[in-house]
């Protein structure tokens, strides 16, 4: 089996990287150590890039279809990795999972209609709904001991009020839950009881830490994959985000047909060429390498959680079970919001994602993203020692 180096530093500014070369553009400063985006700085795997190279030799980039290998190579992804027996005409297209949840903000509600997110959550899960002229409710998640959970009560209240539409995040980004079967049968049933459409964003649900197993919400019975769509795609497992490619899993023909319609109409319908080459490379040979990566992003967690529970007591960390994006409550520091955001750029010159995007909840809190060689994870814990002074 071959060992991958995640330890490689791979330069990346000035190639127009987005999390390196627009820091003055988001943080007012270039002199940023980039923690923030949700992108990994390790090399996109060899096959995938040979792949495109293989593509590429032939002189003409037309139209094209995804052939019956491309969706051949997720369903064997989503059986293997997740135990999720797929059929290949449940998989939809999407130029992304963000855009996949707008489509289906525009198409399974109304103008004015009511969504129901868990904040803290992923800031686009405002976006795409009120943007669309769609109505938010909160079902904010809470902390019992060191993890967050859901308040089961309160979602029903909020269920009650009628909205079409939860957008479930599953793993939840920014907080780190792989949410168990159990619970997720508890949101997916309540939703069922209030004629709720449960959107599902598992984009994260490769990314488990050592030990971990991601549950996809419409494994839980047939009933409950009736009413949920799920988002999925390669970008963060493999490293992708810039290819644009996502896959929306329909198992109700319904709903799927409704999605096909919406897609046909608005022109998304076949995507990006090379974002089809490189997502079936990643899921046809991606096992071991995402094994690997798994392992060393687990000890980058665990190496974080250490050093701030030894040299930073005054913060806090939760239960962390998925994903590459640690969570970290500052509270404990006796600073404000804003003093916290200037002093992570002033003195730590950290470029983190500001909790407060993700919600009121997010207030004193930051997002890190540990994707990254550990000789970078260390320069950004060095670097967080300067907050306190």
């Amino acid at each position: 089996m071959k060992r991958y180096d995640f330890d490689e530093i791979v330069p990346r500014r000035g190639s127009n990287c987005l999390k390196y070369d627009m820091t003055n553009e988001f943080f007012g400063s270039d002199d940023l150590l980039p923690m923030w985006i949700a992108d990994m700085d390790f090399r996109t795997p060899d096959f995938v890039l040979d792949a495109l190279r293989q593509r590429l030799d032939h002189p003409v980039m037309g139209y094209f279809f995804n052939p019956e290998g491309y969706y051949q190579a997720i369903v064997n992804w989503m059986q293997r990795r997740h135990g999720w027996n797929i059929s290949a005409k449940w998989i939809c297209f999407s130029p992304g999972v963000v855009a996949g949840l707008s489509f289906l903000v525009q198409n399974f509600t109304d103008k004015g209609d009511r969504v129901l997110i868990q904040p803290p959550v992923y800031p686009p899960f405002f976006e795409v709904v009120r943007k669309n002229d769609r109505q938010l409710l909160f079902n904010p998640l809470r902390i019992e001991g060191d993890a967050y959970m859901m308040d089961y009560d309160d979602l029903e209240s909020q269920l009650k009020k009628g909205p079409k539409m939860m957008i479930l995040c599953n793993p939840h980004n920014p907080v780190g839950r792989s949410w168990t079967p159990e619970e997720l049968r508890r949101v997916a049933e309540l939703c069922l009881r209030y004629h709720c459409l449960l959107v599902s964003d598992e984009i994260h649900s490769d990314l488990m830490m050592r030990g971990q197993r991601h549950t996809p919400v419409a494994t839980l019975s047939d009933e409950i994959a009736q009413n949920t769509i799920t988002c999925m795609a390669p970008s963060k497992t493999f490293n992708l985000a810039g290819m644009f490619t996502s896959e929306i899993i329909i198992p109700n023909p319904e709903l799927r047909a409704r999605y096909k319609n919406f897609l046909n109409d608005t022109v998304h319908i076949y995507g990006n060429l090379f974002g089809s080459v490189a997502a079936q490379a990643a899921y046809i040979h991606g096992a071991d390498w995402l094994d690997q990566l798994r392992d060393y992003l687990t000890d980058n967690v665990a190496y974080c959680k250490r050093f701030i529970a030894e040299q930073l007591p005054e913060l806090r960390t939760y239960r962390h079970e998925a994903t590459y994006l640690l969570w970290v409550n500052f509270q404990g520091l006796g600073l404000s919001h804003q003093e916290l955001t200037e002093r992570l750029v002033r003195d730590a010159h950290l470029g983190l994602n500001d909790g407060q995007t993700f919600g009121d909840a997010g207030e004193q809190c930051m997002r890190v993203n540990l994707a990254c060689p550990r000789s970078t994870v260390e320069e950004a814990m060095q670097r967080l020692l300067k907050v306190k002074k």
